[in-house]
């Protein structure tokens, strides 16, 4: 029995497939879903669609019917299995020694963006493997109180693998409680929405969210979302997907939707020419139009030296962009930054690190001018970001510049 999400053809037809579910020896199809199987339910914001776990027979039969069924998928963190970078040993001769989050975020001028705002009054979930909720850097004052009901509701402050806290770290960690660091939007509030990343549990964590937006109950909001797909060819996602629905459904509700660009460009996929800006590898949703999506450099702003891993970075213009190609912008990373419940000095941070130093962006804009539509600041960060010399289906629009964007918010409040 695996995870579908399924477009039922009307409204009826989903209540009597629900009901059929619930009606036949309660409990059996929760006791036979198995590890990971998520119970059938309704979306809260797409009435149409149905997510959870079915059987071979059930998909036949609701596909008789007229409905549409979409298979799971899985993501992984912009780095994953054999491509973890983190996980070698660190030469402290590299380039990163002595260097860390905080000369990175001196590099993206971030400190002169704080004269106007830290990122106050706006929340930013970080979509990914969880936050450590036992470090200083994420004091519980500005811990989001909403445990989102999805795979690891009541352990979304719980992470086993140390990516996710170092994105929710770079994004938004503060010193003020006796944190080493600060993020790019210290004053931000930070919600965890730890996830499996399976297509179907981004789904339902995208639809609360969506819920929380229209209900009211959460106000400005940015999503940080560090994972994709390694591959070196086109996925073969259908571009009719639930999952890009419900993320492109947030933007609609006036929320910045922030993606990494990907790491396959060379030695961790794909082994392209290192100092070439082609071939196009920025997969599916994190190549969509109205998605931000971001690469990363070294310390000299360059992802075709390859001296260092920044090479790495994916390349654009994007399987799906057709106006805006990707990437937008590039974001620079190396030295030490958070890692789980400790800190680690790593040569790059991959895309992952670049992301969310534009979600703690987008976080500083909507705090600087809370009117701001999600293409009214991918427009400012793109249109202040730094010439770096660089093609743009390597840089983007270039290196982004923290303090001219923010300038540039306060210009049109």
């Amino acid at each position: 029995m695996q995870n579908y999400i399924v477009r039922m053809p009307d409204r009826a037809e989903m209540a009597r497939v629900l009901r059929m579910m619930t009606a036949t020896e309660p409990g059996a199809h929760t006791m036979a879903l198995g590890a990971g199987r998520k119970r059938p339910h309704r979306s809260k914001t797409r009435p149409d669609l149905l997510v959870g776990a079915l059987d071979e027979g059930e998909i036949r039969a609701l596909e008789r019917d007229g409905a549409e069924v979409y298979k799971d998928f899985a993501l992984a963190p912009m780095a994953a299995s054999a491509r973890e970078y983190w996980r070698g040993p660190v030469d402290q001769a590299s380039a990163a020694a002595g260097r860390s989050l905080t000369d990175v975020l001196e590099h993206i001028r971030v400190v002169d963006a704080w004269r106007v705002t830290r990122g106050a009054g706006v929340t930013i979930a970080v979509v990914d493997t969880g936050i450590c909720g036992e470090i200083a850097e994420f004091p519980l004052a500005r811990r989001s109180p909403i445990d989102l009901p999805t795979a690891f509701a009541g352990d979304h402050w719980n992470d086993t693998q140390g990516h996710g806290s170092m994105c929710a770290a770079i994004a938004a960690a503060g010193t003020t409680e006796g944190g080493r660091y600060d993020g790019v939007a210290p004053g931000a509030t930070l919600l965890a929405a730890r996830t499996t990343l399976m297509a179907t549990d981004l789904f339902d964590i995208y639809d609360e969210l969506v819920d929380l937006k229209r209900s009211g109950a959460i106000g400005p909001l940015v999503i940080s979302n560090s994972y994709g797909l390694y591959t070196c060819g086109p996925t073969g996602v259908p571009p009719d997907h639930p999952y890009l629905e419900i993320v492109l459904a947030a933007i609609d509700e006036g929320v910045p939707v922030v993606f990494a660009a990907g790491n396959n460009h060379f030695d961790v996929a794909c082994n392209h020419d290192p100092s070439a800006c082609a071939p196009s590898t920025i997969w599916a949703i994190n190549s969509h139009d109205r998605v931000i999506s971001v690469g990363t450099v070294n310390r000299d702003n360059s992802n075709r030296d390859t001296a260092t891993p920044h090479v790495n970075s994916s390349r654009g213009p994007g399987e799906w962009a057709v106006d805006l190609p990707k990437p937008d912008c590039v974001a620079p990373t190396y030295g030490e930054v958070v890692w789980g419940c400790g800190y680690r000095i790593m040569d790059w941070w991959g895309t992952s690190g670049a992301c969310p130093q534009v979600a703690g962006l987008a976080a500083l804009l909507l705090a600087a001018n809370p009117l701001l539509s999600p293409a009214s600041i991918a427009d400012m960060i793109r249109g202040t970001c730094r010439d770096i010399g660089a093609p743009a289906t390597c840089v983007g629009h270039g290196l982004i510049d923290c303090a001219a964007a923010v300038e540039m918010a306060t210009a049109v409040a």
